[in-house]
Parts: structure tokens; C-alpha cells; sequence
């Protein structure tokens, strides 16, 4: 998948460039999403169901797998979890940090403040979910479980569905499943910070020129963003130029008011004594009579 202009980057740390810098040459592949959350804010895949991947989302969370059924509609959106064998566990839910929900309760809670709900959730194996989809290639594994990895790279059948690279958040300290990808020959690429990336080795070759195919791929989501923070300045500017012009007509309609008051003001008897409303009102009658008069006369001439 080459792309020559502009795009966006949908994914946290920018781990969609990185990915299609190692599957640049894929057109329609196929991913494998675990922990989808959102369908598109920090969404590792989206950028590829936007322009013709498709794939498997898998959210426990409700409210997240509803947002991936209206936005993935060609995608399958699984609302399990990923577990080392099939059935039930408890689901913590962080309501205030959806992200960090997750099957380990240590793990879901960020702060004393917390609000956590519990609820069961249905656990299949990766195996299973590949068996039952029919998959056949699958170009990346993207899991981002909250300290449930090591029971995910467990579930599946590494000697029978091999992604070509798989990126896993890391921030879990506590793992084994490092060892188990080495021990299925997968090799270790980079860290992201947040991520490691490994790649499959009879896939090692789509290493190769990395460096310069994630600078300009980088470089052509930076242009894209800058033109976006550009227009989204340019549009701010032209409503607050309609909104000053609205003010000045406001403001010129506010004087001529202010101006025809003042007018009427000095016309007003409101403020006058008697005697001087009784002298006007008798040169406004005597005007009024003098005019009366000269109709008249212009009529019979």
C-alpha cells in the first residue's frame, strides 16, 4: 500500500507508519486487531480500513464494540476477549480511563479515583478465532490487552497462522511472551517506547530500507497534519472575521439608534414645564395653520 499523498496518522505512537513502512508493498491486507478500542482516536488500523485493508477487531468493552460495528462495517468485530483457553473471565472497565480496562484488576486501576465495573466477558483463543474466521494471512497482530499479553501470545498456533509482524504493547513487566515469539521464530525489531515490534522470520526482509521508508512516510503525515492545523486555522479566521463584521453593523445600528434618540429626545415635552409645552404646542398648532393655509391657496390657484 503506497501512498503518495498526504494522510493522516490515526494511531497513539504513530505505530500505523511504522507498520505500513514494513507492509508498504500490501494492497487489501489483512490485520488483526486485539484490545481495538476506539475505531478511529489512537486506533492502530484504521488508516488501513480506510484505504482497503480489512480485518478482526476484538473489544471486550461494549460501548467500544458498538462504535466498531457502525465505523468497521466490512471488518469482523468480535465484543470477547483473548484469553489461553476458551470461556468466562471478569472484566474490569476503567470509566474514567477506558483504555486501561482490562482482565487484570492491577492493571485497570490508574488511580485511588477509579471508577471500575466489573461484568463478565466471553474468552476465546486466538486459535479459535482464526479457525472460526477462516483466516488464512494475516500481515500484522496488533495487542494492546493491559498486562493480559502473556495469555493472548499463549492462545494461539503459532505453527499454523503466522502474522508477518506483530506489535505488542510492552508496558507490562511481568512477561514471558517475548520468549515464546523467539521460541516460534520471530524476531525482535524495534521499541517504539511503548510498543516492541517483531517480525516473522521468513518475513525478515521487509526490514530491509526501513529507516528511509518510515522517514518519508512520517514526513507525508507531518504535510498532512500541518495543512490540517492550517485549514482549521483558516476556517477559525474567516468566523472571526464574519463575527467582527457582525459586531461593527451591530455597533453602526446601536449609533443611528443612539442618534435618533437624542433627536427625539429634544423633540420630547416629557421634561418641559408647562408654560414652555403650552408655548410650543401653540407655534407647533400656528405652524400647523400657516401650512394649512398655503395648501389652500396653491389648490384654488
Amino acid at each position: 500500500m503506497i501512498l503518495k499523498n498526504p494522510f493522516p496518522s490515526y494511531a497513539q505512537y504513530n505505530e500505523d507508519i511504522i507498520l505500513l513502512a514494513l507492509l508498504s508493498d500490501v494492497d487489501n491486507g489483512f490485520y488483526v486487531d486485539i484490545g481495538a478500542n476506539y475505531p478511529t482516536i489512537d486506533s492502530v488500523t484504521k488508516l488501513f480500513y480506510k484505504h482497503g485493508w480489512r480485518g478482526i477487531n476484538v473489544e471486550p468493552i461494549p460501548s467500544f464494540f458498538e462504535l466498531l460495528q457502525k465505523d468497521r462495517p466490512e471488518d469482523i468485530n468480535l465484543n470477547i476477549g483473548i484469553g489461553d483457553k476458551n470461556g468466562e473471565l471478569d472484566f474490569f472497565e476503567n470509566q474514567i480511563v477506558p483504555g486501561h480496562s482490562s482482565f487484570d484488576l492491577d492493571n485497570a486501576i490508574d488511580s485511588k479515583t477509579d471508577a471500575i465495573n466489573k461484568y463478565k466477558v466471553k474468552i476465546k483463543t486466538l486459535k479459535y478465532v482464526f479457525d472460526s474466521n477462516q483466516v488464512k494471512k494475516i500481515h500484522f497482530l496488533k495487542v494492546d490487552v493491559e498486562g493480559f499479553e502473556n495469555a493472548v501470545i499463549k492462545s494461539n498456533d503459532w505453527s499454523k497462522y503466522r502474522p508477518e509482524v506483530i506489535c505488542i504493547e510492552a508496558s507490562d513487566k511481568k512477561t514471558t511472551w517475548q520468549r515464546i515469539l523467539i521460541k516460534n521464530r520471530y524476531k525482535f525489531f524495534i521499541n517504539d517506547g511503548l510498543n516492541e515490534y517483531y517480525v516473522a522470520e521468513e518475513s525478515w526482509a521487509r526490514t530491509d530500507k526501513f529507516a528511509e521508508k518510515v522517514i518519508g512516510l512520517a514526513h507525508q503525515s507531518l504535510k498532512h497534519h500541518q495543512y490540517d492545523a492550517w485549514s482549521r486555522d483558516v476556517n477559525q479566521l474567516k468566523k472571526v472575521t464574519q463575527l467582527n463584521q457582525t459586531h461593527f453593523n451591530m455597533v453602526q445600528e446601536l449609533r443611528h439608534d443612539n442618534h435618533m434618540l437624542r433627536h427625539y429626545n429634544r423633540l420630547s415635552l416629557s421634561n418641559v414645564g408647562y408654560l414652555k409645552r403650552l408655548k410650543r404646542s401653540f407655534y407647533g398648532l400656528t405652524l400647523d395653520w400657516v401650512r394649512y393655509k398655503l395648501d389652500n391657496k396653491k389648490r384654488r390657484r
